[in-house]
């Protein structure tokens, strides 16, 4: 009975696990050229599959970066919906809107 006890909790720990939502969020801030322009992104390290499920921002569209490589580059927020990221390490930072000086970004992963 302990052993279909643990098997059970370890069975519901992964499924909890595996519905969990993730987001990841970027901002940039435009400086003077070459000088002081500012990229900004919490890395998020998945370790399996996962969708985009929504892109929120006051952005002109965002690029995905995995371990140091641009991935993905979408020019609005609707596009992304349902692109897979596969396990590694993404950052993702927000396009500037015309005439606009910062930017963000906040992409949820399911």
């Amino acid at each position: 009975m302990k052993k279909v006890i643990i098997v059970l909790g370890m069975m519901l720990f992964a499924l909890t696990l595996s519905a969990q939502n993730v987001s990841i969020s970027g901002t940039q801030t435009k400086g003077t050229a070459g000088k002081n322009a500012e990229l900004k992104c919490t890395p998020v390290k998945l370790i399996k599959n996962m969708k985009i499920i929504t892109a929120t921002g006051d952005c002109a569209g965002f690029w995905v970066v995995k371990d140091n490589v641009t991935i993905h580059t979408f020019y609005d927020l609707k596009k992304p919906i349902g692109t897979i990221l596969k396990p590694g390490t993404y950052y993702i930072y927000p396009n500037l809107n015309t005439n606009k000086s910062a930017a963000s970004i906040t992409v949820t992963l399911q």
